[in-house]
């Protein structure tokens, strides 16, 4: 008997959406892609809309399940995809603004006041640099990273800032519009530089937040790859042109 699996890729310009049979061998059963743009805003911003995201999905979905496939009962969906982005999202899971991509370098001041200033080695603070060594095992040095962009919207856009339920990276983003749950899987919540890795498990880390001053409320439940984060919901399986209820999880190579 074959199991058949979907997974979306998430990229940077395209999603590319691939389904899989398993039985005694994994095959490629299908497989489609659809692009997006990113948007470049005045003083280093690129952006892009979610919606385009979702649309892609929707749309690569569709084509592979349309012919031979047509009827394939679909056991599991999972993601993997670009990192580091920051989606802001209300209490309906419903983007504030555009996703500030990975490649976002708007944020220099903000970066500057966390962690530049003081007693420097590598022209980052030193008691900053080694705590975040000690706790994370690495830190936020780049103007790119997604917590420089959480304060660059603090600092620049308040009202938007003041409505924030979750920060949620890309991959995460998707996982809850499919689902209704918020969560972060292990890697996304790990390149925030905001977690601890005591007894290899990955957490938030109070002592990281509080340096970097995020509202702890802001971060959603951290979520192991292996985990089904939920199951797909009505509206998200018709638009997708799927069966409500197919469990999702985070990582594709993590699927049963």
């Amino acid at each position: 008997m074959e199991h058949y699996l979907l997974t979306y890729d998430i990229g940077s310009t395209s999603c590319k959406t691939c389904l899989y049979s398993l039985g005694d061998q994994l095959k490629l059963a299908g497989s489609a892609s659809a692009s997006y743009s990113f948007h470049h805003v005045e003083g280093g911003g690129v952006e892009q809309n979610p919606e385009d995201w979702w649309k892609a999905m929707a749309e690569t979905t569709r084509t592979i399940m349309a012919g031979k496939n047509k009827g394939v009962k679909i056991e599991g969906i999972s993601f993997c995809a670009q990192m580091q982005g920051l989606i802001l999202v209300d209490k309906e899971l419903k983007p504030l603004r555009p996703a500030m991509s990975y490649m976002d370098q708007r944020a220099v001041k903000q970066k500057a006041d966390f962690i530049e200033k003081g007693i420097k080695v590598e022209g980052m603070n030193l008691f900053k640099l080694l705590k975040s060594l000690r706790i994370n095992g690495a830190v936020a040095a780049s103007v790119k990273d997604p917590v420089y962009k959480y304060h660059w919207v603090r600092d620049n856009e308040p009202e938007i800032f003041g409505r924030i339920h979750k920060w949620l990276d890309v991959k995460d983003y998707l996982i809850a519009r499919a689902t209704g749950v918020c969560s972060m899987t292990a890697d996304s919540a790990f390149a925030t530089f905001l977690t601890g890795n005591r007894d290899g498990l990955i957490h938030w880390s109070p002592s990281l937040i509080n340096m970097y001053k995020v509202n702890r409320e802001h971060l959603p439940d951290i979520v192991n790859p292996v985990d089904c984060v939920g199951g797909l919901l009505d509206e998200s399986a018709a638009a997708l042109g799927l069966e409500p209820g197919i469990p999702v999880f985070g990582v594709e190579e993590m699927l049963p």
